[in-house]
């Protein structure tokens, strides 16, 4: 059979067409993975962020490891304030559960003075073992944090929270995905090596989360919850939001509070050798996204030369809208830039 004619065979145009879809799809998640890029000459180069801590310095952690070493990793990225945390609790006559600041008279109701107890070896042991369920409080004593989360629910939490990792890949912000104890959520967790401006960090979450909206119109604020922390200074009266530790003993038997593969939405086989991988993000940097990433611009603001920028399909020539109670706008062939405004 010559060449022409098994261009012609439809079976085989079938087959080549499934082969450029699988290629595709293979870019985009090499992409998200953050392995490597496709500059405009087609070259593939090896993706390098410019403002990423160096990781080298930490000696690798996996789950073969030594107790101490598991500890000092978990420390280096969740001790971020050790005079205080909370913990879960559950009324065994009600049924109702809530959090409160761990104290030494835990059952005091509110009567003052408390005496508050301090982050230490033996409670995250015992959140690790599943013996308790523990939270921090991110946001530091002189409002700064060494960490940001951004926590997605509902139904659509798993595709905003993938959009929201995409949006940080894109300004080489690492960023690591967790299930949220309930299952049905998800915590992305940014880290710095060292505090940073709560208002700076909460700024750049910020821009990303628009970012995200931006690519993904769907995306909205009933699907985002809150960034931890939640405050950018510290309130008059208690410690700001707090946000539940990952790797729950008894939660991750059933694979949640488990860090996820994106590419497979299950969690990474050693959950300690992918959070001893995982960068922090320097000071300076977080201050230079905070002040360069402008707003995005959506909307009625957008013009046909910023929609070819983005790279999305350019607007239907005719947008169809029906006028009653309310004016529906139909969305079908709209670029998620013009959705999102």
């Amino acid at each position: 059979m010559s060449a022409a004619a098994g261009r012609d065979d439809p079976l085989q145009q079938d087959l080549l067409r499934e082969v450029e879809e699988l290629r595709a799809e293979n870019d985009r998640l090499r992409g998200l993975l953050g392995l490597d890029e496709r500059p405009d000459d087609g070259h593939v180069q090896a993706w390098t962020p410019t403002l990423l801590a160096e990781s080298t310095e930490r000696p690798a952690v996996e789950s073969s490891s030594t107790a101490a070493d598991k500890l000092a990793l978990f420390w280096s990225l969740f001790g971020t304030r050790s005079d205080v945390y909370a913990y879960r609790w559950e009324s065994t006559s009600s049924g109702k559960t809530g959090w409160s600041p761990a104290t030494k008279d835990r059952w005091s109701k509110g009567r003052p003075p408390k005496s508050f107890l301090a982050l230490t070896d033996e409670v995250f042991v015992s959140h690790l073992r599943g013996e308790e369920t523990i939270g921090i409080y991110p946001l530091l004593r002189d409002d700064t944090c060494a960490l940001l989360a951004c926590d997605f629910d509902k139904g659509t939490w798993a595709l905003d929270a993938l959009a929201y990792l995409d949006a940080c890949h894109r300004n080489a912000v690492p960023a690591a995905l967790e299930r949220s104890r309930s299952g049905n959520g998800a915590h992305v967790w940014i880290f710095f090596d060292a505090p940073v401006a709560a208002s700076s960090a909460r700024a750049m979450g910020a821009a990303l989360l628009r970012q995200a909206m931006t690519a993904r119109a769907e995306l909205d604020l009933s699907s985002y919850d809150r960034f931890f922390p939640s405050q950018d200074f510290m309130p008059k009266a208690g410690f700001g939001n707090l946000i539940a530790l990952p790797l729950h003993g008894g939660c991750a038997k059933h694979g949640t509070t488990l860090f996820l593969d994106p590419t497979t939405m299950e969690p990474w086989p050693d959950q300690w050798a992918f959070l001893s991988s995982v960068a922090r993000m320097k000071p300076e940097a977080v201050e230079s996204l905070s002040g360069s990433l402008r707003p995005v611009d959506t909307g009625p603001a957008l013009s046909f030369a910023d929609l070819a920028k983005a790279g999305g399909p350019p607007p239907p020539p005719v947008v169809r809208a029906r006028l009653g109670a309310e004016l529906s706008i139909e969305r079908a062939g709209l670029p998620p830039a013009v959705i999102a405004g």
